[in-house]
């Protein structure tokens, strides 16, 4: 019963402290919302591959949410991206075996506020982790669209990845007393595909020559330097004629 006790007295405070929490951000925090598109450049460097052109250029959508006071100089935003992306598997001549993924970004970065007379940049760095879906493989090169590629088997295949980046995001126009704007960011990501996992074992069939088979892995540093276009809404949140509003 003592426990019983205890531990009921222990959940009571842990929910006052909880709501007067929520209540203090919900009294006078301002949650900025933010959607956009955005174009990225992957390239995977590793041993297997020496060709960084294979028609990899990446495309997604992004949404975000941040919490950012008014007269802030530093705010924190929780970032998701999910699109299409290319990465190479193997490098065979001129052309190369890549896989497509569906990729799903997930970024918490911290930003630091420069502002200008009628504008602002956004300077930012985070961490976070990148989740990669297998869409298939692919030979993309002189003759690609000839030649067939079919993977056999898999080993220790990873589908989600450590992942860090920095970027600038710059606020387009006046944003001082403005909701509702525009930025414009240049973003570099990186993402560590651990050595001795994600084993392929791939045949290639090209016409002449016929079957061909590799064992290679996915493995490597990918750096993605990216452009991205966002619109940003603020919502104030906060006490209004005895009420509360958005």
């Amino acid at each position: 019963m003592f426990i019983k006790k205890n531990t009921a007295g222990y959940y009571r405070q842990l929910c006052i402290l909880i709501c007067c929490l929520f209540s203090a951000v919900y009294c006078h925090a301002q949650i900025e919302l933010s959607s956009g598109i955005d174009l990225s450049y992957p390239v995977l460097l590793n041993s297997h591959n020496s060709k960084l052109n294979y028609g990899q250029i990446s495309f997604g959508v992004r949404a975000g949410i941040a919490y950012k006071p008014a007269e802030t100089q530093f705010f924190p935003i929780l970032n998701i991206s999910y699109g299409r992306t290319r990465l190479p598997l193997q490098q065979f001549g001129p052309n190369v075996a890549a896989l497509n993924f569906n990729y799903l970004n997930t970024m918490l970065n911290e930003n630091f506020i420069v502002h200008f007379p009628t504008s602002e940049v956004f300077i930012y760095g985070g961490i976070g982790f990148s989740y990669l879906k297998n869409e298939g493989i692919k030979i993309a090169g002189t003759g690609g669209e000839t030649m067939k590629a079919l993977i056999d088997s898999t080993a220790n295949i990873n589908k989600v990845f450590p992942a860090m980046n920095i970027g600038f995001e710059y606020n387009y126009g006046e944003s001082k007393g403005k909701d509702l704007y525009l930025t414009l960011g240049l973003n570099f990501q990186y993402i560590l595909l651990l050595t001795g996992n994600n084993t392929y074992n791939i045949t290639i069939d090209k016409p002449g020559t016929g079957y061909t088979h590799y064992t290679t892995n996915l493995s490597g540093n990918v750096i993605s330097p990216g452009f991205y276009i966002a619109i940003h809404y603020l919502l104030h949140v906060g006490k209004k004629g005895g009420g509360m509003y958005l």
